[in-house]
């Protein structure tokens, strides 16, 4: 980590960084919004010969400098520059909804403009998708880029003991993108004197003042150690040297992504609540994955025979595997997928787990085996691309399973889901889900749980909508589900 040092060029540094990150963010933002409308006109003057009419370039080129401009102004009403301490899914949110503001505002004024009929409706429709998606893709793109170099986020210390300032440190470290990066920690309560992962540690208050002065750092985090009220009293000062306070609050089981703040005069409450657990939203949720559900049918028939014919001739055996799995509030049902092991799979399991002792381990761990054999030759490069979960869009339309949920569980593996049952089997697993696109087949089976349970705290269409997005570069890249 480089230390800020009593420069005033290393100062700028620090004060600007955020500006630089929001120029950088506004010319990708115009070339993508200004690239989606090309596309849109270009795609639409190829469909003229089937459609007739015409494009009108003119206006085209005078649409998209106002629709690029409009949009950069909304976005930046709505804090995506330089977007820093947005979550992906609450960043896809923002930029859905500046695009289609955007673009319903072009749409008013082309309206009062009575331009309207000679802009194209495709033109219209194509320049709200392609919008929408070169933003994300962008978006997502450039912050993982820029969130590998050491310079990006914005520098910020840290207050509380060692104990609970480092899986804060390890936690902002591991989740770069987000934007916040630690610089120094500060213990209130005993002088720390050795770096926390290459976060400096402050030994006085006198040093804090001095070096947040220097180095031109606005913001700093208490962890919940430090945030008690005595102490909180004794650093009230601290508001004269930081105008941005951060508040970190005990690990608590409700979701956090979409909680939500009340005065209660004077005194902070947080709301918050299992969305999943809400008929209305279960409602919601069961109509989209339907929907989604009847299209991948659609789509994936043709893949269907052909994989069933494959398997067919790599190994004896059915071409369908069926399997007990936990469902909603614990009720076991028969889940579907193409078979990617030789017969007798089961017992095979269990002779090498009592075999082997390593493979043992590894099975209590994880769940799963990294080299099983019992795996066929086809079915592993079903597993790769998750190419054996397919026909579970069977159990979807049958109402077993949802398309994006918790996982399904093994009915043996109750007693280790533990205390998890009474919110994970409390909604229909799925498909796909957090802990499959987030942690992958590296997650031990415990943090599978958490990130389980997490989706259900946090659930909502837009997370919803991120996780398909998610699944389908994990696919796309092998990593499997």
């Amino acid at each position: 980590m480089d230390q800020p040092q009593k420069s005033p060029i290393r100062k700028a540094f620090y004060e600007n960084r955020s500006k630089v990150v929001n120029l950088v963010l506004v010319i990708q933002d115009m070339v993508t919004i200004s690239l989606a409308v090309l596309i849109s006109a270009l795609i639409r003057q190829l469909l003229v010969p089937i459609l007739d009419g015409e494009v009108n370039w003119h206006l085209i080129i005078n649409a998209m400098l106002f629709y690029v401009l409009f949009t950069i102004l909304v976005a930046w009403w709505s804090g995506l520059y330089p977007g820093f301490g947005l979550a992906a899914v609450r960043e896809m949110q923002k930029i859905l909804y500046v695009v289609s503001l955007s673009s319903i505002f072009l749409g008013v004024v082309l309206f009062l403009q009575q331009l309207a009929l000679a802009y194209s409706r495709s033109i219209f429709i194509f320049t709200w998708f392609f919008s929408a998606l070169f933003m994300l893709l962008g978006r997502f793109a450039l912050r993982n880029l820029l969130s590998r170099k050491s310079w990006w986020g914005i520098p910020m210390v840290l207050i509380g003991s060692e104990d609970s300032v480092t899986p804060i440190i390890e936690k902002l470290l591991s989740n770069r993108r987000l934007g916040f990066r630690p610089v120094f920690y500060f213990d209130p309560h005993i002088p720390a004197d050795k770096p926390i992962l290459n976060v400096q540690p402050i030994a006085s208050k006198d040093e804090l003042f001095s070096l947040a002065s220097e180095a031109g750092i606005q913001y700093v985090m208490f962890s919940d150690s430090a945030g008690n009220d005595e102490l909180m009293q004794e650093f009230r000062w601290i508001r004269d040297i930081f105008p941005n306070i951060m508040m970190v609050l005990n690990a608590s089981p409700f979701g956090s992504l979409w909680v939500q703040t009340i005065d209660l005069h004077g005194t902070l409450v947080i709301e918050t609540n299992y969305h999943l657990l809400n008929k209305r939203e279960r409602s919601i949720k069961r109509i989209l994955d339907m929907v989604l559900t009847f299209l991948l049918l659609l789509v994936s028939t043709p893949i269907f025979l052909i994989l069933a014919l494959i398997i067919r001739l790599d190994s004896k055996g059915p071409i369908l595997y069926t399997q007990k799995r936990l469902g909603k509030d614990g009720v076991t049902f028969d889940t579907y997928k193409f078979r990617t092991m030789f017969l007798n799979a089961e017992e095979k399991l269990f002779d090498l787990l009592a075999s082997d002792p390593e493979a043992a381990k590894e099975y209590t761990k994880y769940h799963k085996l990294a080299n099983d054999p019992r795996v066929t030759r086809v079915g592993r490069i079903l597993r790769r691309y998750s190419l054996d979960e397919l026909p579970q869009l069977i159990n979807v339309v049958k109402g077993d399973m949802n398309l994006i949920a918790p996982r399904s569980y093994l009915p043996r593996e109750l007693d280790a889901i533990g205390d998890y049952a009474s919110i994970i089997l409390k909604v229909k697993p799925g498909i796909t889900g957090w802990w499959q696109v987030m942690g992958r087949n590296a997650t031990s089976f415990q943090e599978r749980l958490q990130l389980d349970a997490y989706y259900i705290s946090n659930w909502s269409v837009w997370l919803d909508i991120y996780i398909v997005i998610k699944t389908v570069w994990v696919l796309i890249s092998g990593q499997g589900l």
